[in-house]
């Protein structure tokens, strides 16, 4: 049986990449025709946009999130050594050794690709909340609806960042 280089990691960047693209053909095909462009801290819309605007710029950062992200195990792969940087003198000795640097680009690919996965899930979720609360007519968004799945990616992101920082994910394993 051979390794596949479908991670769950990688399973979850493209479920997310999939439900981000059908939250946006959904809004591009039933949409309403104006959606709010920015929404202040107390949910008020302050700019309308026509929804293809909002479309457009939405779809070229996903798109450039896909690129990034989608293709961090080839980018990895061709960065040297001296651009890579890693708590500890010790951590980056051993993991940019010829015989672990594959192992650490697969590693390093696969958090790559769980923070796209949870940046795709953001962007689609505000997109589909975006778009609901514009075709309801409502003069006011519930700021909860942005805040709450902000704040839940903003802690985990901290949160996962601190774990590959210190956690074990990286140690050393000699």
């Amino acid at each position: 049986m051979t390794d596949s280089p479908w991670s769950a990691q990688r399973w979850a960047f493209v479920l997310a990449t999939a439900v981000f693209a059908s939250v946006w053909v959904a809004v591009a095909v039933a949409g309403p025709a104006r959606i709010a462009g920015h929404i202040d801290a107390a949910g008020e819309v302050t700019r309308w946009d026509s929804k293809w605007v909002v479309l457009t710029g939405l779809g070229a950062v996903g798109l450039l999130i896909v690129v990034v992200f989608g293709a961090s195990g080839p980018l990895l792969a061709r960065l040297p050594a001296r651009a890579i940087n890693l708590p500890g003198r010790h951590r980056k000795e051993y993991w940019m050794r010829p015989e672990h640097r594959a192992e650490f680009n697969r590693l390093m690919a696969g958090d790559l690709e769980l923070i796209g996965a949870a940046t795709m899930a953001l962007l689609a979720w505000l997109l589909a909340a975006t778009t609901v609360f514009s075709a309801s007519g409502e003069a006011s968004m519930n700021a909860w609806a942005f805040a709450v799945p902000l704040v839940v990616y903003v802690l985990a992101l901290i949160g996962y960042t601190v774990y590959i920082a210190v956690g074990d994910r990286y140690r050393v394993r000699e």
